[in-house]
C-alpha cells in the first residue's frame, strides 16, 4: 500500500478544561499534518492545542477555492485560537477571529489536481479527490465530536448567536456539497 503524500491525523480533541462543555463553542486539540515527507504540524510545535473547529471550516473552503498568500480562506489553515465568529449581513461565510498565531500551507487548484506547498517550499501535486477525502475525514471527526457531546448553549448576544449559527450553516453547506462525490 502506498504511503499518503498528504495526511491530516486527529491526535486529540477536547473542550477547554476551564469552560463548561455546553458553553465552549469550538473544539480544540492536536493534529498531525504531513505534506510529502514534511511534517507541517504535530505535538512538537505547541504543548496545548489548536482550534479544530476553525481549522475544519478553513479546510472545507479549500475544497472549492485556493488558499494562497494573496487570497486566504482564513488567517491560518491551522489556527491557534478562535476567539470570535464575525459575519457580514449579506455573506454566507464567517470569519473566525484568532490571535494571529497559526500554521499555514498553500492550497492551489490545478484542474483535477491540488498543489500543496509548505512554507519551506515542499511542493506536491495530488488528485483533487484524494485531497477532498483527506479533508472530509478530518472534518467528519470534528463534527462527530460535537454530535457526541452535550448540546451547545447558544450565546445570549444576538450577534454572537447569529455568527455561531452561520458557521454551522456554512459548514453543512460546504460539507453536504461533497456527499454524493464522497459516496461514489
Amino acid at each position: 500500500m502506498q504511503e499518503k503524500r498528504f495526511e491530516i491525523k486527529l491526535l486529540t480533541i477536547h473542550w477547554l478544561d476551564d469552560t463548561p462543555e455546553e458553553v465552549d463553542l469550538c473544539a480544540h486539540g492536536q493534529v498531525k499534518v504531513s505534506i510529502g515527507d514534511e511534517i507541517i504540524v504535530d505535538q512538537r510545535e505547541k504543548n496545548n492545542h489548536w482550534t479544530l473547529t476553525a481549522m475544519a471550516i478553513h479546510l472545507l473552503r479549500t475544497m472549492e477555492v485556493n488558499h494562497i498568500p494573496e487570497d486566504l480562506v482564513g488567517e491560518h489553515l491551522i489556527p491557534c485560537c478562535g476567539h470570535h465568529i464575525d459575519h457580514l449581513k449579506d455573506s454566507t461565510a464567517v470569519h473566525i477571529q484568532g490571535c494571529f498565531i497559526g500554521i499555514n500551507y498553500w492550497v492551489k487548484h490545478l484542474d483535477q489536481y491540488i498543489q500543496l506547498t509548505t512554507t519551506s517550499n515542499t511542493v506536491i501535486l495530488i488528485p483533487r479527490n484524494e485531497y477532498i477525502q483527506e479533508v472530509l475525514q478530518f472534518v467528519d471527526k470534528v463534527e462527530e465530536f460535537y454530535l457526541n457531546s452535550k448540546p451547545k448553549q447558544t450565546p445570549d448576544d444576538s450577534y454572537d448567536r447569529i455568527g455561531y449559527e452561520m458557521m454551522w450553516k456554512e459548514w453543512k453547506r460546504r460539507r453536504n456539497a461533497w456527499i454524493d462525490q464522497n459516496d461514489n
